[in-house]
């Protein structure tokens, strides 16, 4: 097995005689064979639930679970994992329900391959050889893919909530996250309470029992949040990028408040000297996909081997905190009073915008923006932007117009996920969930090979508490996170509690590009973009040239990540497991 294999590769035959392969070697559970990675939160009610014995591994409980509970087994068993469970010809696969840990697998004439690592799922498939241009269309849209697709037309991932039962290979899906909508009926100091034990039950359950455990510490209220609750549990270090030479973009006195509320062991990371640019473009290796971690190679580099020396066996992150804690979220209830006909509620709510929101707003802007054009997204599938979406010619002016008009980039841009709540509110809710797994699960694409990266903010019951508080519990007029600022206050700096804005990074990300030249010359010369008909020469050299001040930051950062992946791809390898003396059968 090479020693880069993240996780597990499996593969099920089509004909019913021929064995089972799989790498690392299987878990015997009575006459299955189990493959698992990640971690399931609580396994000891598991484990007595299921009347399991004390030292039953994560497999067996999987296993376990599935059996008892068979298509609802997703629900009850919560983590970050990612798991197939073969008995004969037949085998399940299943993952967490919030899909933290991608599960892909791609269906071959004589078997269908399952593996928790991209790269080495294309590597022994061929499947880069046929990329998926849908996948890229909506890269190039919205800078991520919400739905099933990869960068490979014959590679899919499973989506959240989902399971396949495969039958002599062949994968049937089943299942699907299904948003709660029915509200949880409570007082605010009942969901304070709510939300304080969730959060603290969540970030216990993703800290492990072996090894040091470390809190990703930006100074913002979300991995402060998640800071001050695993301090409660074990000895805990933070990991901070301090940006000394960026004043926009370092947030050094923020994490330092957050510290004299929590004193913990500090490793502050220079993210002037391990900057974004710092590494690359040519890194030497095969890019599974087009991701944030191909620009942070260097900062990404300098945390693990923080982390290794600190014999981190745990690292947590604040992945998703805005969704779950409504950062930002605008009055979108107001479409659902004018969906069921409660137009006085609704006066009285615009009303109450326009006198309490610091934006400073008339009542009709917010009957107009949040009610009005709320009701028209939802009723035709449309996102719920926190801001009206940029015009693809202007976010990427760079982008063939022949390319943008034949892929509908501009429609991509408002539809980008089929998944429905059942309410204006909760789907807006349910779209920043949507994004938050997606950035998360990326990070599992080049995961650091010493520890394990765990997103306790995304976990099911966070997530459901989050579709089930209702609107007037959820959305405050004068200060967003309201719940989440209550009740954490006495726990969390209270300076960062008070906390209304967090810059972001992109003074330091724009000083790496224009510092690390190569980058420019490497990206001018025979660009891929061009080469593919994804973008004019002459406008990605002018984009190139002036960095940041052409077209939209984000969509920019974009267009580097393919092109860079793209021109990697050859770094792929020959297949190792497939074929030659290692394809022993295994079961």
């Amino acid at each position: 097995m090479p020693a880069e294999l993240q996780g597990f590769l499996v593969s099920l035959p089509t004909d019913a005689q021929a064995p089972t392969q799989g790498w690392p070697e299987h878990e015997v559970v009575g006459d299955t064979a189990v493959w698992f990675h990640g971690y399931l939160a609580h396994p000891g009610p598991l484990r007595t639930e299921l009347n399991l014995p004390t030292s039953a591994s994560p497999g067996r409980i999987v296993e376990a679970g599935i059996r008892r509970w068979r298509a609802d087994a997703v629900e009850h068993l919560i983590g970050e994992y990612a798991a197939v469970v073969v008995s004969a010809s037949d085998a399940v696969l299943i993952g967490d329900r919030m899909g933290l840990r991608p599960l892909y697998y791609a269906a071959r004439p004589s078997s269908t391959v399952v593996s928790t690592d991209l790269g080495a799922l294309v590597r022994e498939t061929g499947a880069w050889r046929e990329l998926d241009e849908e996948y890229l269309a909506d890269m190039f849209s919205t800078g991520m893919h919400l739905g099933p697709r990869t960068p490979y037309r014959g590679i899919r991932r499973l989506e959240m909530g989902q399971f396949a039962t495969c039958q002599t290979g062949r994968p049937r899906l089943r299942g699907g996250w299904r948003p709660s909508a029915e509200p949880l009926r409570e007082t605010f100091d009942g969901h304070q309470e709510l939300l304080r034990d969730t959060v603290k039950r969540a970030v216990a359950a993703a800290l492990s029992s072996d090894g040091a455990q470390a809190v990703e510490l930006s100074g913002g209220l979300d991995t402060s949040t998640v800071l001050a609750a695993a301090t409660a549990v074990a000895p805990i270090h933070a990991l901070s990028f301090v940006h000394p030479g960026h004043p926009g973009s370092d947030e050094s006195s923020w994490v330092r408040a957050a510290l004299e509320a929590t004193p913990v062991s500090w490793h502050p990371i220079d993210a002037t000297e391990h900057a974004t640019f710092a590494a690359g473009p040519d890194l030497g290796v095969f890019l599974p996909a087009p991701t944030r971690r191909i620009l942070n190679w260097a900062p990404s580099a300098a945390e693990e081997t923080v982390a290794q020396e600190l014999g981190v066996s745990t690292l947590l992150t604040g992945e998703g905190g805005d969704a779950v804690f409504f950062a930002g979220l605008l009055p979108w209830y107001l479409a659902d009073l004018l969906r069921a006909g409660r137009l006085a509620a609704l006066r009285r709510e615009a009303l109450r915008w326009s006198a309490e929101s610091e934006l400073g707003r008339s009542a009709g802007f917010w009957v107009r923006r949040a009610a009005v054009e709320g009701r028209r997204r939802w009723r035709s599938g449309r996102t719920l932007a926190l801001q009206p979406s940029a015009r693809i010619a202007d976010a990427a002016p760079w982008l063939r117009r022949e390319y943008v008009d034949g892929h509908h980039l501009q429609g991509r841009t408002q539809v980008t996920t089929t998944m429905r709540a059942p309410t204006v509110h909760g789907q807006a809710v349910v779209e920043n969930v949507l994004r938050g797994v997606e950035f998360a699960r990326s990070r599992h694409i080049f995961p650091p090979a010493t520890f394990d990266l765990r997103h306790p903010l995304l976990t099911p019951p966070l997530v459901d508490l989050a579709m089930t508080t209702p609107w007037d519990i959820a959305v405050d007029p004068r200060v967003d996170r309201a719940v989440q600022r209550y009740a954490f206050a006495g726990l969390v700096s209270e300076k960062v509690l008070r906390r209304r804005s967090k810059p972001i990074a992109d003074e330091a990300m724009l000083h790496g590009f224009e510092r690390n030249s190569r980058w420019r010359e490497y990206l001018g010369e025979r660009p891929q973009l061009v080469d593919r008909g994804y973008a004019d020469a002459d406008a990605w050299t002018d984009a190139l040239r002036a960095a940041g001040r052409i077209g939209a930051v984000a969509q920019f950062y974009t267009a580097i990540q393919i092109e860079v992946w793209l021109r990697h791809l050859h770094h792929v390898g020959a297949p190792r497991l497939l074929t030659g003396p290692s394809a022993a059968p295994t079961h």
